[in-house]
């Protein structure tokens, strides 16, 4: 997962949530989830414009998995925060709603979301640093974090089942040309982050992470051992 900046409010999106708020005012939960079902074709949240703005907002990948989702317009899917079952309140809020692949929307369901355990990529600060990629293409909490963090971290791995084999073996594929081709890293480091090229943009920012603190580190041996010199303009 990595940092994503969130776009201003859908204009149709702010009117529908405003008409669905006041259709359900009065009612349960329950009812009012009851009342979505039955005129979900008149409320509807996944339309062009919010297309759109998912499309700029992600660079056209998956909020969790972060890898491309090649056929955007018929692929993506919205993935609400607070489930649409749990809270239907928040079907139409902006900011309750993430864009998703397929196959990540799927594997979390409609699992209750737990508000302390849960990391939204567009409000956690430094989301990178939760987690770290290995060769063999798992993802794992990164175990430099305090106990609480790792325990998040292990939890959205979990909740979206980011090691599943499909992703495992694509990240190890893309980490394995990254770490022996040295011209194939600095040509990604080049385009932006929509690029097809970046396969997976998370694994792509932790391993110019992991490449930099390399660099660094080498360059303070370099000032240890030879304390009066300096590195040339």
């Amino acid at each position: 997962m990595v940092k994503i900046k969130r776009t201003y409010t859908p204009k149709e999106l702010s009117k529908t949530n405003k008409a669905f708020k006041a259709a359900i005012e009065g009612m349960s939960t329950k009812e009012a989830y009851r009342f979505y079902v039955a005129h979900a074709k008149r409320y509807c949240y996944n339309t062009p414009e919010t297309k759109r703005h998912f499309r700029k907002m992600n660079h056209e990948r998956c909020s969790f998995c972060t890898m491309m989702i090649h056929d955007f317009e018929d692929a993506m899917e919205v993935e609400h925060i607070k489930t649409k079952k749990d809270c239907p309140e928040k079907i139409f809020q902006w900011s309750n709603m993430l864009c998703a692949c397929h196959t990540c929307n799927n594997k979390r369901g409609t699992r209750v979301h737990i508000p302390e355990k849960y990391l939204d990529p567009t409000k956690t600060d430094e989301i990178e640093n939760y987690f770290c990629y290995e060769p063999d293409g798992t993802v794992a909490a990164d175990e430099e974090l305090c106990e609480d963090d790792r325990k998040k971290a292990a939890y959205m791995i979990k909740l979206y089942e980011l090691n599943r084999k499909e992703l495992v073996c694509k990240r190890r594929e893309f980490l394995a040309d990254l770490m022996t081709d040295d011209d194939y890293y600095e040509k990604l480091e080049k385009v932006g982050e929509s690029s097809q090229n970046i396969i997976f943009l998370s694994v792509f920012v932790y391993y110019k992470k992991c490449k930099t603190a390399s660099y660094n580190q080498n360059q303070r041996s370099k000032n240890e051992a030879f304390p009066g010199r300096q590195e040339p303009l």
